[in-house]
């Protein structure tokens, strides 16, 4: 891929099966990274590309019993539990993040944890965003943060309805796919105390209006 710097975290069985024969691209906001060099948002720095999956795979070889907790890894466990709507077993995780992609929006890493990406930051990423589209053609965007919604680009057309006729936590979104219209879904960041387990009938509404 030409415009990504932070390759997305890509599950064993995403092409084939993906999750209750769904695929979906679950899309948080930007990478902290505490390294100084001129790979990020330039040219791809060795340690860029692995960025988002060795984020992954350290939550999950820790779930496995293979590594260390941090409290970053809370947000993952949240999001798992109320996406699934219990609170799930260690296998039931690795199923999960086995059958999804993951993908961090901003391709340009931040210097402070916690600190925000600049409107530009998030304009420069829209191609690289597109190119994911392109290349693992999802069912749903799952995106995760009011702010990462507020920057998207906005080329593509709002639904005819909202998930359970709830205009403020429903809103619904399609993004032109090279091969089909892409559905996209906003959520509280799951590091936030807005999201808990009222959202779970959404997320669950939501894969029941693909469109096909």
């Amino acid at each position: 891929m030409e415009y990504v710097i932070f390759e997305p975290w890509v599950g064993e069985f995403y092409y084939e099966k993906g999750y209750g024969d769904k695929k979906i691209l679950i899309l948080g906001e930007s990478h902290y990274c505490k390294w100084e060099c001129a790979g990020c948002g330039d040219t791809k720095a060795e340690c860029c590309p692995d960025m988002t999956n060795k984020v992954i795979n350290n939550y999950l070889n820790y779930k496995n019993g293979k590594g260390k907790f941090n409290s970053s890894m809370n947000t993952f466990t949240r999001f798992t539990n109320v996406f699934l709507g219990e609170k799930c077993n260690n296998e039931n995780v690795n199923n999960f993040w086995n059958s999804i992609v993951f993908y961090n929006y901003v391709q340009r890493g931040l210097k402070e944890p916690r600190s925000s990406p600049t409107p530009e930051m998030f304009k420069q990423s829209e191609d690289a965003f597109f190119e994911i589209l392109n290349e693992f053609t999802p069912d749903i965007i799952i995106a995760w943060g009011e702010r990462l919604a507020k920057n998207m680009p906005d080329n593509g057309y709002s639904a005819d309805k909202s998930i359970l006729g709830d205009e403020q936590n429903g809103k619904l979104y399609y993004y032109k796919g090279k091969t089909k219209d892409i559905l996209i879904y906003y959520i509280p960041h799951p590091s936030s105390s807005y999201f808990d387990k009222k959202y779970t009938k959404y997320l669950k509404e939501a894969m029941k209006i693909i469109k096909e």
